[in-house]
């Protein structure tokens, strides 16, 4: 299953936005133009059903309110709202869901997100399961819930809640996966940045996190001098640990843990081991981030690859500032967001409609320089 289709209205950097999505999405934007906010756009929904979330927690506990989400443009109409079509395993379109909502008007103490619109229908047999509107007072209790969040609801358009739930976001931070301890876990314990993810390894099924490693290691042989072998291995202690086998010239074989390994081999770990671990969509934060521009100019493939090594066909949506990743010949039109900046917030662009991205491509050219053309500042050099 995928998002096929996403619509904003007032969220973060953007007034509107309507676009399509493909298996890969690459975001392209400047700094600051809202490559991140969009892809949270996509969290939120994931935060509202995922357990302890809610609507509360998604607008407040994460986002710090209404106002730091809603968009700085909104003129008369302050409403933010959040839509998706979901397409199923077929490719067919099975879920539009619409969400749109503001806050309460009343002191610091009564501030609380209210639902002024729910929707959600099934398109294959044209049944709609959520039609609600509200013009509640604000002492309403049941204003300041979805029906997506609420078990005692859903449970007939379950699959689409659990669609949303399973929405994965990694951002890896190597230092926290080589000394965990000496960070805090991250808010409402999620694991975004990688401090858990040796943990979550440990916790897999055996014979799956075989089959992951075995993936992983054949990889990094083609992009790790002398790498023989990769083992997940847990210690006389219990913890679990990445170990490494390399070959040297004296012969005798090394061994390292993930405590050894550079930035760049634990981000390509985590990144490839996350495309592998789950059927639902992926984000991704500028996944070349310490990668050689080798391994960065292949990644579109291994993507492609990873995703159609799956019996379920796993949507990674992206964002990238990378010439290298852009210059791949096999990323389409169709597969990339171009966000610019307005004069107030930022719109987004699909590359299918961008007549000089249609022609590069049509002629056989790879769209990186003209991408990172496109997004560089006016002028980085800065009189310090």
């Amino acid at each position: 299953m995928r998002i096929s289709r996403l619509k904003l209205t007032n969220w973060k950097n953007f007034p509107q936005v309507d676009v399509a999505l493909e298996y890969r999405v690459f975001i392209v934007g400047p700094n600051a133009s809202g490559k991140s906010n969009l892809l949270d756009a996509i969290r939120f929904l994931r935060d509202i059903v995922r357990q302890g979330g809610g609507l509360q927690e998604a607008v407040f506990g994460l986002r710090d309110g209404v106002s730091k989400i809603r968009c700085v443009a909104a003129r008369k109409n302050s409403d933010i709202s959040i839509g998706v079509v979901i397409n199923n395993e077929k490719n067919i379109p099975e879920w539009e869901y619409e969400l749109t909502f503001n806050q309460t008007g009343g002191g610091i103490s009564d501030l609380r997100a209210v639902v002024k619109k729910e929707f959600l229908k099934n398109l294959i047999d044209e049944k709609i399961y959520i039609d609600r509107q509200t013009n509640h007072e604000l002492s309403d209790y049941q204003a300041g819930f979805t029906y997506i969040e609420q078990a005692s609801i859903n449970e007939q358009f379950r699959s689409f809640v659990e669609f949303l739930s399973e929405i994965s976001y990694l951002h890896l931070i190597p230092q926290l996966v080589r000394d965990p301890k000496s960070f805090l876990k991250t808010t409402k314990g999620e694991d975004y940045f990688g401090r858990d993810f040796l943990e979550r390894i440990q916790k897999m099924n055996k014979k799956t996190r075989e089959a992951y490693l075995r993936r992983i290691t054949n990889g990094l042989k083609r992009a790790i001098p002398n790498l023989m072998d990769l083992q997940f291995v847990t210690d006389d202690m219990g913890v679990p640990h990445f170990e490494a086998t390399f070959s040297q010239w004296r012969g005798k074989r090394l061994k390292h843990t993930e405590r050894q390994f550079s930035d760049g081999t634990l981000r390509l770990i985590g990144l490839l081991w996350s495309l592998q671990d789950g059927a639902k969509p992926i984000l991704l934060e500028e996944p070349e981030l310490s990668l050689h521009a080798s391994i960065v100019s292949s990644l579109p493939d291994i993507i492609y690859q990873l995703q159609n090594k799956k019996s379920s066909k796993r949507q990674v949506i992206l964002t990238t500032h990378s010439y290298d990743l852009l210059n791949n010949k096999s990323i389409n039109p169709e597969e990339i967001l171009l966000v610019e900046t307005l004069s107030e917030g930022s719109r987004v662009l699909e590359g299918a409609k961008i007549k000089e991205i249609k022609n590069y491509l049509q002629f056989g050219l790879p769209v990186g320089e003209l991408l990172v053309t496109k997004t560089k500042p006016n002028d980085i050099l800065l009189d310090i």
